[in-house]
This record gives C-alpha cells, sequence and structure tokens, in this order.
C-alpha cells in the first residue's frame, strides 16, 4: 500500500493551482461586470446632471413669465435642442403659465397634487427634484420630470431619454451581457427587450431588487426566470436609478471550468507520477519522515515520546535514535527550568515580603521616635527648644514618608519625587500654624531610595527657612517648588518664597544656620551643588544627577 504522503504535495499544488487560477478568473469577470455597471452609471448621471445644470442656469436670472426673447431662448436651449421634450413654468400655487411647445390646453392646468411639484414648491433652494419614470405620450421613451423652485417661479422640464433606448441597444452585439435600467420602484427604464419598457415590467418584487436597494453596487449571483445568472448594479444618485449589467453564469465562468478541466488532467499525470516515485522511494521512507514530523510537533507542544519503529535504512534508524535522545534531553532540562524558575519566582516573592516589611518596620519606628519627641517637646518650657525638637520631630518624619511611600508602591527601590514633594509639603503646613500657599510643579522624575531621604531633608530645610523668614507683608508665606528634569539625568528642584529675601552679606559659614549646613552637607552626600540667590524673594536652587 503506498502511502499518501507522497502524493499530499502534487494535490495540495494542483488544487492551490486551480483555486487561484479560478479566483482569478471570476474576479475578473465580476470586475469587469463592475466596471461596465459603473462606467453606464457614470454616464447616465453626467447627462442628468448636465441637463439639470441647463434647466437650473436658464431659469434663475430672468422672470421668463414677462420676458417674450426669454421664452424662445427657452425653447431653443431646452427643447429644440432635444434635452428635453417640453417645459412648463408654474406658478408658486402648482399652475401653469405657459408651456414650450406652447400648448394653451396646459395653461391654467394644476400640478400641484404632482409630486415632484410639491417637493420644490416647498423649497427655498434651486435644490432639483426628480419624478419617478412613466412612458412619454410624445416619443413612446420612457422620461422623468426634472423640477426647480427658482425666485421667479417653478420649473419643470420632460427629461429626453430617448438615448438610454440607444444605449441599451448598443450591448446588442454581446450576445451573453445584458443592461437593464429601472427607476427606484424597480419600474423597467431601458432594456435591450423593447416590449419590457412599453409594459414598464416591474422586478420591484424581486432578490435581486431587494439586495440592489440594500447595497447600491456590488455583483449578486442569483436565480432570475430559471436562470443562474452573475448581476452586477450600479446606483445613480439624483433619479435613484439603478444600472444592472447581467449576465447567465454558465457563459461567464465558462473559462473557470475550461481551467478546472485542463487542472484536473494536470492533476491525474501528476499523481500518477507521484505514485511512481513514492513507489521508488519506499514506504519505509515515507512512514519515517511521517513520524519525525509528527513527533516534533508534538515535542513543539510539551508532549514527550519516544518513536518505537524501525525502518528499512539503517540511516533512518539512526535519525530516529538521534532524535530520542534529543527528545529526552529536552524534557530533562525543561523539567530543571520549571523547578528553578518556580524556586526563583518563590525567592522573589519573599524578597518583596521581606523589604516591604523592613521599610514598614523602619517607618513605625520613625515613627515612635517622632512620637517620644513630640511627648518630650511637651515638657519643655523654653519655646526656642521646643521649636528644635519640633523641627528634628519633622526630620524624622520626612525620612519616615520615604519608606512609607517605598512600601505602598510595586517598585521597591524608587518613588515619584513629585508626588513625595506634594506630601511632604502638606507635612510641613499640617504641623505649622502659618498662614501660607504652595505649588509643586515641573517634571516627574523618579528618584531611588538612596537619594530619596537627602532630597528629601534638603527640599525640607529650605521651606522651614521659607516659613521661617519667607514672610510678606502681610505675614503670608508664598512658596513655590519647580521641579526641571535636565540633560543626562540631572534634576534641578528650586526653592522660593515671596519674603524680603536673603540679606546682603549673607553667608552660611557667618550665620551658623543648621538648615544651610545640613543642606550643604546633603548636597556633598548627593554629588550635587547648592545655591542660594534673591528673586523677588529668596531662592534656595538644588542640582545633582539622579543614580
Amino acid at each position: 500500500m503506498i502511502s499518501l504522503t507522497g502524493l499530499l504535495p502534487v494535490i495540495i499544488m494542483s488544487i492551490g493551482i486551480f483555486i487561484s487560477i479560478q479566483r482569478g478568473i471570476n474576479d475578473t469577470v465580476i470586475q469587469r461586470n463592475q466596471l461596465l455597471a459603473k462606467s453606464i452609471a457614470l454616464s447616465i448621471e453626467q447627462q442628468i446632471r448636465d441637463a439639470t445644470t441647463l434647466l437650473i442656469s436658464t431659469t434663475e436670472q430672468v422672470d421668463a413669465v414677462k420676458d417674450a426673447e426669454y421664452k424662445r431662448f427657452m425653447e431653443a436651449s431646452l427643447v429644440s435642442s432635444g434635452v428635453y421634450e417640453s417645459f412648463y413654468a408654474i406658478n408658486e400655487q402648482g399652475r401653469v403659465i405657459y408651456s414650450i411647445p406652447q400648448n394653451d390646453v396646459f395653461t391654467g392646468f394644476d400640478f400641484s397634487q404632482q409630486t415632484v411639484i410639491r417637493q420644490v414648491m416647498n423649497r427655498s433652494t434651486p435644490a432639483p427634484a426628480y419624478s419617478s419614470a412613466f412612458i412619454s405620450t410624445q416619443t413612446k421613451n420612457p422620461t422623468i420630470v426634472v423640477a426647480v423652485h427658482q425666485p421667479y417661479g417653478i420649473y419643470a422640464g420632460y427629461l429626453n431619454l430617448t438615448w438610454l433606448s440607444r444605449l441599451s441597444k448598443s450591448l446588442e452585439s454581446e450576445q451573453i451581457t445584458s443592461l437593464s435600467i429601472v427607476d427606484r420602484y424597480g419600474t423597467t427604464i431601458a432594456n435591450r427587450n423593447r416590449a419590457l419598457v412599453e409594459e414598464q415590467y416591474s422586478i420591484a418584487n424581486t432578490e435581486l431588487f431587494a439586495w440592489a436597494q440594500k447595497s447600491g453596487t456590488g455583483t449578486l449571483h442569483h436565480q432570475f426566470e430559471n436562470n443562474d445568472v452573475i448581476t452586477s448594479v450600479n446606483f445613480i444618485p439624483g433619479p435613484n436609478w439603478y444600472v444592472f449589467i447581467s449576465e447567465p453564469t454558465k457563459s461567464a465562468f465558462r473559462a473557470s471550468r475550461d481551467v478546472l478541466f485542463i487542472g484536473l488532467m494536470v492533476a491525474v499525470f501528476a499523481i500518477i507520477g507521484a505514485i511512481l516515485v513514492g513507489y521508488t522511494l519506499g514506504r519505509s521512507i515515507l512512514v519515517s519522515i511521517q513520524l519525525l514530523t509528527e513527533e516534533s510537533q508534538q515535542v513543539q507542544a510539551g508532549v514527550y515520546r519516544d518513536i518505537q519503529h524501525a525502518g528499512n535504512y539503517a540511516e533512518i534508524n539512526r535519525l530516529i535514535e538521534t532524535f530520542n535522545a534529543m527528545s529526552d534531553e529536552v524534557q530533562k532540562r525543561e523539567i530543571q527550568y520549571e523547578e528553578a524558575n518556580r524556586q526563583l519566582e518563590h525567592a522573589l516573592q519573599q524578597k518583596e515580603i521581606l523589604l516591604k516589611e523592613i521599610h514598614h518596620r523602619v517607618k513605625n519606628n520613625m515613627q515612635i521616635v517622632s512620637s517620644l519627641l513630640s511627648l518630650q517637646s511637651d515638657e519643655l518650657v523654653c519655646e526656642e527648644d521646643r521649636e528644635f525638637f519640633e523641627n528634628s520631630r519633622l526630620r524624622i518624619q520626612s525620612m519616615a514618608m520615604v519608606h512609607e511611600k517605598i512600601y505602598q508602591t510595586q517598585d521597591l527601590e524608587s518613588l515619584p519625587l513629585k508626588d513625595y514633594l506634594q506630601d511632604l509639603v502638606e507635612l510641613i503646613i499640617a504641623n505649622n500654624q502659618t498662614f501660607m500657599e504652595y505649588a509643586v510643579t515641573g517634571d516627574a522624575p523618579i528618584i531611588s531610595l538612596n537619594q530619596a531621604i537627602p532630597c528629601a531633608l534638603s527640599v525640607f530645610e529650605a521651606c522651614m527657612n521659607a516659613i521661617k523668614y519667607g514672610k510678606d507683608n502681610d505675614g503670608y508665606v508664598k512658596l513655590a517648588i519647580a521641579i526641571q528634569q535636565e540633560e543626562q539625568n540631572w534634576v534641578r528642584i528650586i526653592v522660593k518664597d515671596a519674603g524680603p529675601g536673603f540679606p546682603a552679606d549673607f553667608a552660611p559659614a557667618k550665620s551658623r544656620s543648621l538648615g544651610f549646613t545640613l543642606m550643604l552637607g546633603l548636597m556633598d552626600q548627593l554629588k550635587g551643588t547648592l545655591r542660594w540667590y534673591n528673586d523677588a524673594g529668596a531662592v534656595v536652587e538644588f542640582l545633582f544627577q539622579l543614580g
């Protein structure tokens, strides 16, 4: 018994080639019909648009009721030119004032009950309205009424559609293609079968027309009068017509059947050749390769099994043995990797829990120290000593806040600087009775734990200095903190108040200021710089590189 493995590529190749060619041919037929329908629709749309434009342009300027010369111009440009069969000037009440060609029978005739006239009577612009198609009593051809509302009245023209008959006859040489044009109600306007036009044959209740109303454009494979047909449609806006290009499926896809026959013949010969080749190579090789392929897919899916197969060729057997050894080794390594990953994940979880617990306990211990300082300060009588204790307590709380922020975030090694400084300023305000307003603006860099505490203490000292010395004339403190992240990961923090500023001879070394001594030491720790100057108040500026 010969394996189908050798035949499979040939069968797939044959099917693929046939499907590709068949789709190409079918798409070409459909595209041809759609292009033809679109071209005809565009041509008809342009003809009607030109006729409508002519009607609008010739009636928009002059009161045609009073101008006899203009009436002659209208007759020459609209009716004698063959664009319109007839023309009617109608007053605002819907009654005919005069007609071209002149016919007194229509003078005074009430057109107000016609749908198309009612539509334009309600409009204040010369936007055209189109009636449904009907058979003209003059030419026995389909026609429609084009009506517009102009400043001097309503004008209606019966459009000459004789050219539609010539258009449908132009495809008579194509025995397999049929052109039909229907209006918005499904009534036939143009068809190579003249009788269908004269009897105003309707396709309103057909599957084709329902699909055309829904789609507007495209191609449908359907049954029509017991025939299998493909029909391409294109919608014509304005009069709301539909152009149908129909062709029997049998003739449209004749080339596909020819390709099918040729493809089958080629496939038969290819299969016979594949059978001979497969028979020559031997069933054993094909089975072995198939087993290797299937087991490779199993290994890829995580299923490891040994191939229990002995072929007729030593090379194939050695290949199977090597594959089995490789599969066993991959299975062992995968088990080792899974165990290592589990241990690593467990260790990471323990590390995160431990770090969070450490930060939490450090924060609690600092809070205890802060509380002890607060209790101790209550026993102090000297206000200056009490202020020293209070400032020390706030320094400890600012450091504790760093640890609190750390264990509340996913990243246990850094925190957002801007949010932290915002909370720090609110902590200072909550522990001071000074009236103040503040703003923390600028960039939002991420700062490491090692740099967060020195940075926080530096900003704390600058803020306390502003609260102590930076009051304005009304006793308020206006504090502004700006954060600027610069190139090469440098960050600049500017603390500014609106007070009197630094004295002209101010020098931290002479003033023996603890705050400035701390800020200078902390900036040395951060390998940064400290600047102070006046700019409508005292300004303290820190500059250091984020690590």
